[in-house]
């Protein structure tokens, strides 16, 4: 309500105050303000009348008892209020423990196929040797999905069959999920600065067997695997078998007999793929018999003999996950890869080679295909037991797209799928590095048309061919 106005007392002699009075008055004003109140107690009378009412407080509203009425609503209240806060801790702690066990940790974001492009540092190496040529990546960054639509081609958005490619019925494939020809398959390796497989499919009308990546693991601490997980959305669109090639670049911590930490970790970071039913060929330390000679690795041949079964007893509980050993070519035969070979077989589940020719095999017999695996199948995959696979290829030599492609045909000529019936695949690097491997490229449509070409008329199969020729 309204401030009452100041009234001072006329009953002195005096018809008007001195001004040490006014002062006075004014100064028991400012120590007593008025009260603004309705009741009785706010009758006017002056600041200095003896006979005024004694000013008090206002009363507390917390001094007068509450209706019975009043004191149930307040005892709901807080009641309510008290379901309330526990309901949002349950529900915090519930986001805390779906983040702790299924979102992917160090990621800066997995990777989405529809999301536009994120850059990270990725550096490629080639080598060569005398009998071939190694490709691969070295950094320990982690590479973001680079694609534009999340699904691929005409085929790759379908669903599949648990027979036909990767499942959430936790069954291995037993026919191939994608591109094939005479039951060898056909997959990529797709080129980080430009590509994923959904662009890859898309652009030639296909649907990709396999799906090559590259991660290295950190020379101490929990590795999370971000470089891989980058891709997962990529992954699950296309359907492929997923071949991650994890890369021991800092040691081999963490991967030995008496501390499989890291090896854990692996086993970790590959189940958050078979979460997805996608099936993994797991290239651990792949190009093994190279990167050991030229310090990429770390250590001996001791230390991966040591490593290899502690990984492969760390993922052994995960039906989706297989060991893909595929060392480097090298040209003495057979003894060349014994002393590399894991020395229980029963954890290689696929053998292959990482094989780049330096000419056109047309014209050195020496570069044929056959020439360089087919004493490795004899000897290790003829009975079936290990399945023989090439673990990435391409051209070395400043290749056509058509010389390209005929290196593709002899790879998955009848004649190989005849002398090897235990080869169920290739992947294809498809990389512009020191030279053009790409049989897709997005600026050169003539790269693009000779490879769809080439698809149509050389008999291949979009998806469900057999696993080899058995």
């Amino acid at each position: 309500m309204p401030r009452s106005r100041r009234r001072y007392s006329s009953s002195s002699s005096d018809e008007s105050l001195s001004k040490e009075k006014v002062r006075s008055l004014g100064k028991r004003w400012d120590d007593f303000p008025p009260r603004y109140d309705d009741s009785d107690d706010s009758t006017d009378y002056s600041s200095d009348d003896s006979t005024a009412p004694p000013r008090r407080p206002p009363r507390a509203a917390a001094d007068e008892p509450l209706s019975p009425d009043r004191q149930q609503t307040k005892s709901s209240l807080v009641l309510f209020g008290g379901i309330a806060v526990a309901i949002l801790l349950v529900l915090l702690g519930a986001f805390a423990l779906y983040k702790y066990f299924y979102a992917g940790t160090e990621s800066p974001g997995t990777g989405s196929g529809s999301g536009g492009t994120t850059s990270a540092k990725v550096v490629t190496v080639t080598q060569t040797l005398s009998g071939g040529v190694v490709t691969t990546t070295v950094s320990t960054e982690a590479a973001q999905a680079t694609g534009g639509g999340s699904s691929g081609g005409s085929s790759s958005g379908d669903d599949s069959s648990s027979e036909t490619g990767s499942s959430s019925s936790g069954v291995i494939a037993t026919k191939q999920p994608g591109l094939a020809r005479n039951n060898i398959g056909i997959g990529f390796l797709p080129d980080y600065k430009n590509q994923d497989m959904a662009k890859i499919n898309a652009g030639l009308g296909i649907k990709s067997s396999y799906y090559g990546w590259y991660a290295q693991l950190p020379a101490s601490g929990e590795w999370h695997g971000s470089q891989l997980l980058s891709q997962l959305d990529d992954v699950k669109a296309c359907r492929c078998i997923f071949q991650p090639a994890v890369m021991p670049t800092k040691g081999w911590s963490g991967l030995t007999k008496d501390d499989n930490s890291q090896a854990l970790a692996i086993a970790k970071v590959m189940k958050k793929f078979t979460d997805e039913g996608i099936e993994v060929w797991l290239r651990f330390a792949h190009e093994i018999n190279w990167y050991l000679s030229d310090g990429t690795y770390q250590g001996t041949v001791e230390d991966f003999k040591e490593a290899w079964p502690v990984v492969a007893a760390a993922v052994a509980d995960n039906p989706l996950v297989r060991m893909f050993f595929t060392p480097n070519v090298a040209g003495g035969g057979v003894s060349d890869y014994e002393k590399y070979f894991p020395d229980d077989l029963s954890t290689v589940h696929y053998l292959g080679l990482d094989y780049y020719p330096r000419s056109s095999p047309s014209s050195s017999s020496s570069e044929g295909f056959l020439n360089h695996v087919q004493d490795m199948y004899d000897k290790w995959c003829a009975d079936g037991k290990i399945k023989f696979a090439m673990g990435e290829t391409g051209t070395m030599w400043v290749a056509s797209v058509e010389e390209r492609l005929a290196w593709l045909d002899e790879l998955t000529s009848e004649a190989t799928a005849k002398a090897m019936p235990h080869y169920v695949g290739i992947t294809w690097f498809n990389y512009d590095k020191e030279q053009v491997f790409y049989l897709y490229d997005a600026d050169k449509e003539e790269t693009v048309s000779a490879t769809k070409a080439w698809i149509a008329s050389e008999g291949t199969v979009a998806e469900g061919a057999a696993m080899g020729n058995a």
